[in-house]
């Protein structure tokens, strides 16, 4: 574990220089402030697009156009700032205190399966993953990602009460985490001979349960309890709809070979080739609710579209952890794990850089 908390600071001190190195050597300037809402360029850096609809939902409460975002990090945000008094900072505290949360349980998790190696290199490629700098910013990948992993984790311990709080914290988070439902519902099938024992499945039912929490909270703040469906339907976000699987991804690459958009090249590359992780994870991820949560939460943004272009695949696999692990497999089968290291700290850094500058990565 203590090679998993100097991954974490090493992390941390690397998106420091990236923010110095951006902000004070390649386009210096002064910090660009989101709405008045901090002063300082390490914070103001990190702080763009969805990062800002969190704060604004936690200072302001929901409207119709908020109403896609769910409500678990704005509430932490709010609660935290009675004790910070800065909404900024509490952000940013909740978002890298999961991150590291996260990082406990992935690395506890691939090391009952796969031992110490695997596990320490699958929670590097979760860390320095190209579009990783997410975790670090004020938006909800981090949390998800920390309760998804927590009720695996306890759902391993037959702790089935602790897993389904989780997983329900996890569905308050974002709409993925219903995902964990599913998946938990599975396993705990699985190790009970593959027969439902409903007084340890029961529990699980507060996680799609939790989603009520949400309607609430927007039936009372806009009137329409299906508000985080209806707005997204509309122009203001750009007709967001479910197609086929890739229809947005093909549209994208066209978009590259006709127009030479090039953010559409790294978008579509990146669904792609997490496309071919996840082909290959049925080969080395036994635990089949992994393979459920992975396989769900992938066709999920892969299948949404923005008439008829994609979301953000990029941001939107991070938080696919069992991906991570079937990558760091590969990586020490072929012998490849210094090679990737070196290059996915490069590309890590060329993107976080975009991202600090405000350039759209995902």
């Amino acid at each position: 574990m203590k090679r998993v908390g100097y991954l974490y600071v090493l992390n941390k001190l690397l998106i420091i220089f990236l923010i110095w190195l951006a902000r004070e050597v390649i386009n210096p300037f002064p910090p660009a402030v989101f709405e008045n809402l901090h002063q300082s360029v390490l914070f103001d850096s990190l702080i763009h697009w969805d990062a800002g609809w969190f704060l604004r939902i936690a200072g302001q409460g929901y409207d119709f156009d908020s109403a896609p975002f769910f409500p678990l990090l704005p509430f932490l945000i709010r609660l935290l700032t009675f004790v910070t008094h800065n909404g900024v900072v509490s952000g940013f505290l909740i978002t890298n205190t999961a991150l590291f949360i996260a990082c406990f349980f992935l690395y506890r998790l691939v090391r009952e399966d796969c031992g110490e190696e695997i596990a320490v290199t699958t929670v590097f490629i979760m860390l320095f993953f190209p579009t990783a700098i997410f975790f670090t910013s004020i938006y909800s990948e981090s949390p998800l990602l920390a309760f998804s992993l927590g009720a695996f984790y306890y759902a391993r311990k037959e702790k089935w009460f602790t897993a389904a709080i989780l997983g329900a914290l996890a569905a308050l988070t974002r709409n993925l985490g219903v995902v964990t439902f599913l998946a938990l519902l599975y396993y705990q099938y699985e190790v009970n001979g593959y027969r439902i024992n409903l007084k340890k499945a029961l529990p699980l039912l507060i996680i799609p349960a939790s989603l009520l929490i949400f309607i609430a909270v927007l039936w009372k703040s806009t009137g329409d309890p299906l508000a985080f469906a209806h707005s997204l339907n509309r122009d203001y976000w750009g007709f967001r709809h479910f197609k086929y699987p890739g229809a947005g991804q093909l549209t994208n690459l066209s978009l590259f070979i006709y127009k030479s958009e090039f953010y559409s090249l790294f978008e579509s590359g990146m669904a792609f080739l997490f496309l071919f992780l996840i082909i290959r994870s049925f080969k080395y991820i036994k635990d089949k609710s992994l393979l459920i949560f992975l396989v769900l939460g992938f066709l999920i943004p892969f299948s949404s579209v923005v008439d008829n272009l994609p979301l953000g695949m990029p941001r939107y696999i991070i938080v696919l952890f069992p991906g991570y692990i079937t990558l760091a497999h590969l990586l020490h089968k072929n012998g490849l794990v210094v090679v990737y290291s070196i290059i996915s700290v490069l590309v890590f850094s060329v993107v976080s850089v975009m991202f600090i500058l405000g350039r759209w990565i995902s």
